[in-house]
């Protein structure tokens, strides 16, 4: 048999970011090449002011503690919650396994680090030594951000060691995106100054601040120089390509799996850094071969713009068909109809089994079941039942496929409610892919979240329903019910040529009841006249109180059965006493009856023999009453 991969845990958030997916996918191509399998886990909580108040990402790191993972690589860059790092450190601590830091310090633990400040230092310098350039603006990220501001202190020591000063009006904040990237180059223009270059501290705001260049009449490089960092592919695709500074990704995932490959227990902290590369293209005026765009990059690109068109419209049927579905049942049915697309890649949704217990009698005890499963282009709705520790059903066959090189996991959420969580394999990882399995989550999530809500306004609809249509004492019905019954039954042609009879029912007494032994006792004699004429009336008809002591019953039969008063209420009588709660009561529980009868046919007058079935037990009445003198 062959021998189990050994797993390796990638915690992170944003793992969609370019950045991220271009170290993952040499994270999967190093550890596939020494037998390890990469679980992705993708938490949403990125930002400190969106503290997940519940702490319901701590779900994604109780699923992890169930795998025998042999060590945890945690992104800090987008993790910034310190309750979810702690529980990252405390899984490493109870697993004995070596947890590695990238981008941010943490202390006793092997940490590896970009050479960020050195990456941007050469950037500078290069449009210095290289182009000449000594006015040399920058636009940096958010103001006290660990990042950007150790981007700032590089570009400040570049200026000192080529004896150029500093001056406060050359450095504005764009925080790294494209808006207030555009503010900060019009007010570089603005002010007046003559500059040589703009140094921006990501891609991102690099294009943004060329574009903006280009609008308010200046030429990139010709006027100014621009330059960025981070080295992602949109700077590539640009007009003009941005020279840039990107991570060598490659040599960081050799250097993450050699630790971890050379691990050993006693080993204290470290830490290791990595260098970054010159990407130096049409924005400095210092285009290279290997750096303009490929055949190959323009049909990565056509196949993820094309990609994104058919998510979208799959997307689009998925939350359109969601939206008006009351059953998670059916919604399992849907996903299977809907996300064609994306059937080449192993896709697996697990929900909490008391989602679906309102829907699936006898569910059982076990924490979760199969809501959604794709693999090798076999697709399937709810499925199988499982505890967590299972994690995925087959899941040894999995990570021991050919199908798969890395598993992406993240949460189905709606705000702090979880649902349960989405696993999607991939092999030779793209962004796209990524991505794809974020926008999954996530529109699922939705869905998931708009059905539930669907089901529990059914659910609250019905309830009205049966409330206005039910006696609230009794649960048999009232008025409005009876009469809605009576019509249908009345109206339906399988009906024709039965024989219907009605029957007014009257409590006896129901006052002296309430007065002599309170009126708990006069609603317990309601109730159990109630169930009498239930029981009666159970067979082949239906039955109401009306208020009160007034009650009504109606019953089809194939001839016409003529019950006396005194046989109805024998019978009625028969089932009270048969009860010891009626039988041991002081007082006597018994009804005045009147019934009138008819064939069911298009003339048949219901109102009628309802009058005359009232005008019999008034008649009824009179006579016991008289009878009792």
């Amino acid at each position: 048999m062959e021998e189990s991969k050994k797993l390796i845990a990638f915690m992170g958030g944003m793992l969609d970011q370019e950045k991220n997916s271009n170290f993952i996918r040499e994270l999967e191509k190093e550890s596939n090449r020494q037998g390890y399998f990469i679980i992705a886990f993708s938490f949403s909580e990125t930002t400190v002011w969106d503290q997940d108040r519940d702490n319901c990402e701590l779900k994604l790191i109780d699923l992890c503690s169930h795998l025998d993972i042999k060590v945890i690589i945690v992104q800090l860059e987008f993790i910034k919650n310190d309750y979810l790092v702690v529980a990252i450190e405390k899984l490493g601590q109870r697993k004995g396994i070596p947890v590695i830091v990238m981008e941010k310090y943490l202390p006793g633990r092997i940490n590896i680090s970009m050479r960020y400040s050195e990456g941007f230092k050469s950037i500078v310098r290069h449009v210095i030594d290289v182009h000449g350039c000594r006015n040399i603006n920058m636009i940096a990220g958010p103001q006290g951000d660990h990042f950007s501001e150790d981007r700032i202190k590089a570009y400040k020591e570049v200026l000192a060691e080529k004896n150029i000063s500093f001056e406060e009006g050359r450095l504005l904040y764009g925080d790294f995106w494209d808006r207030p990237a555009r503010e900060a180059t019009r007010c570089f223009i603005e002010s007046g100054d003559k500059i040589d270059a703009i140094v921006c501290a990501n891609d991102a705001m690099a294009i943004a601040c060329a574009d903006e260049l280009r609008a308010l009449g200046y030429r990139v490089p010709e006027d100014i120089i621009v330059t960025g960092f981070d080295g992602i592919k949109s700077g590539l695709f640009n007009v003009p390509s941005i020279s840039t500074v990107a991570p060598d990704y490659e040599s960081e995932a050799k250097k993450v799996i050699s630790l971890i490959k050379d691990h050993k227990d006693s080993d204290n902290a470290t830490s290791h850094d990595v260098d970054f590369k010159l990407k130096l293209r049409n924005s400095c005026g210092c285009s290279r071969a290997e750096d303009i765009l490929s055949l190959e990059d323009i049909n990565v690109l056509s196949n993820s713009y094309a990609d994104v068109n058919w998510a979208v419209n799959s997307i689009n049927n998925l939350m359109a068909e969601a939206a008006v579905l009351e059953t998670l049942c059916d919604l399992s049915k849907t996903i299977t109809t809907t996300l064609w697309l994306w059937k080449r890649q192993f896709q697996f949704v697990g929900v909490f089994s008391d989602l679906l217990a309102p829907e699936i009698e006898g569910i059982g005890n076990h924490r979760y079941i199969t809501m959604f499963r794709s693999e090798k282009g076999e697709r399937s709705g709810i499925g199988t039942s499982y505890d967590e520790a299972e994690f995925i059903p087959g899941f040894e066959d999995i990570i021991n496929s050919a199908e798969s090189n890395l598993l992406l996991v993240r949460l189905l959420h709606a705000g702090n409610q979880v649902f349960g969580y989405l696993c999607y394999g991939i092999k030779d990882t793209t962004n796209r892919d990524i991505r794809r399995c974020e926008e999954f989550g996530m529109f699922l999530s939705s869905s998931i979240n708009a059905v539930i809500a669907n089901r529990n306004l059914a659910r609250m609809r019905h309830e009205i329903e049966q409330v206005s249509v039910l006696d609230y004492l009794t649960g048999i019905y009232n008025r409005r019910g009876f009469m809605a019954e009576l019509k249908k039954i009345v109206e339906s042609t399988n009906n024709y040529g039965k024989y219907l009879t009605i029957f007014s029912i009257d409590m006896d007494r129901l006052k002296y009841i309430n007065d002599m032994f309170g009126h708990a006792q006069g609603d317990f004699a309601i109730k159990s006249m109630a169930e009498a004429i239930k029981h009666f009336s159970s067979r082949n008809g239906i039955c109401a109180r009306y208020g009160g002591d007034e009650f009504a019953c109606a019953i089809i039969t194939d001839t016409d059965v003529n019950l006396s008063a005194e046989t109805v209420r024998s019978r009625l009588d028969v089932f009270l006493m048969a009860k010891e709660s009626v039988a041991e009561k002081e007082y006597k529980i018994a009804a005045s009856i009147g019934s009138a009868g008819g064939v069911i046919n298009n003339t048949i007058d219901v109102q009628s023999l309802m009058d005359i079935a009232d005008e019999k037990m008034y008649a009824d009445k009179n006579e016991r009453k008289q009878a009792r003198k």
